[in-house]
C-alpha cells in the first residue's frame, strides 16, 4: 500500500501516438513516438500481437510521464502506457474520453 502523498507523485498524462513500430528481434514489444502537448517522448510497451503498430497511430492514450527513463536492450523507455489486463493474454489500452487533448493531466 502507498500513502496519498505517494500516490499524487503520479503524473498521468494524456498522450497521443504519433509513431508506432515494431521491435525487430522483440517477441512483445512495440516502439511508440508520443505526443504530451509540449514535448514527444518513445515508450516501449510489450503489446506487439494484441495490437498492430498501424492501429494505434492517432490514439489517444494514458500514459505515466514522469517515469525515470529505462535503458532497454532496444532503446529507451521514457514512460509507460496504462492498460487493463488478465492472465488470459488479453490487454486493453485505456483510452481517455472524446475532448481530451495530449499533455492534458488526469487526476
Amino acid at each position: 500500500m502507498i500513502n496519498f502523498d505517494e500516490f499524487i507523485k503520479t503524473d498521468l498524462r494524456v498522450a497521443r501516438v504519433i509513431k508506432a513500430e515494431d521491435v525487430v528481434d522483440a517477441d512483445k514489444l512495440i516502439k511508440l513516438t508520443i505526443d504530451l502537448g509540449d514535448e514527444e517522448k518513445t515508450i516501449f510497451a510489450g503489446i506487439k500481437g494484441v495490437y498492430k503498430p498501424e492501429d494505434l497511430v492517432d490514439r489517444l492514450i494514458v500514459v505515466v510521464a514522469n517515469l525515470k527513463p529505462r535503458k532497454m536492450r532496444f532503446g529507451v523507455s521514457e514512460g509507460m502506457l496504462l492498460a487493463a489486463g488478465d492472465d488470459v493474454g488479453g490487454v486493453f489500452l485505456l483510452s481517455p474520453d472524446h475532448g481530451a487533448k495530449p499533455g492534458q493531466k488526469i487526476s
